[in-house]
């Protein structure tokens, strides 16, 4: 059966998708879209085209996809990264649990334990890993405050943001600005400017 959407297991941050557009594009493949865990073609491909697909995947350390679960599971984990880039519910007031059962219509406690099986944690441990490795990228190439991360992170406060972030690394926040300041890393943010 053809389709235009293909599941990747393995893909974990931005480079792993820039890989493999520019992987699947040199091999003539028409890539609309693409995310953690999943890529839609323009039109569908058919089984030639999986089998070079795969092949592909394959050579870059990533492999498809076919199973019902982990499929839901690839879902499940690129919703968090979504929720964590859109300020983990700061402006809806829901929680992660509330989005997670809204979006894929489903009870938590199901969508829980499948990604406990897969991932070999909780899904609210996997959030609080993924949104400190947000909140360190910020420290070490920007110039804003603690306050300001915490706020948009969706932290109720920098304290709060401080506490957890020392639960999870061993160190303060303060620790990722002292490497800022040392390698001279920010990035300058221009969104305030008139032009």
């Amino acid at each position: 059966m053809e389709s235009a959407q293909v599941n990747i297991k393995g893909m974990v941050c931005s480079r792993c998708i820039y890989t493999i557009r520019e992987s699947l594009q040199k091999a003539g493949m028409f890539v609309r879209d693409i995310s953690l865990g999943k890529v839609t073609f323009c039109k569908p491909i058919d089984d030639p085209q999986k089998t070079t697909v795969r092949s592909i995947l394959s050579g870059l350390g990533f492999e498809l996809v076919s199973d019902k679960r982990e499929t839901r599971f690839l879902e499940i984990r690129e919703f968090i990264h979504q929720w964590i880039a859109a300020g983990s519910g700061r402006e809806q007031g829901v929680t992660l649990s509330e989005s997670l059962s809204r979006h894929f219509m489903q009870n938590y406690d199901t969508l829980s334990e499948l990604f406990s099986q897969m991932e070999g944690k909780s899904i609210e441990k996997y959030h609080i890993e993924k949104r400190i490795e947000v909140v360190k990228e910020s420290l070490v190439y920007t110039g804003k405050s603690l306050s300001q991360i915490a706020y948009e992170r969706g932290y109720s406060s920098a304290h709060h943001l401080s506490a957890q972030f020392k639960k999870v690394t061993g160190l303060n926040p303060s620790h990722f600005k002292q490497i800022q300041r040392s390698k001279g890393l920010i990035v300058p943010d221009h969104s305030n400017e008139k032009v």
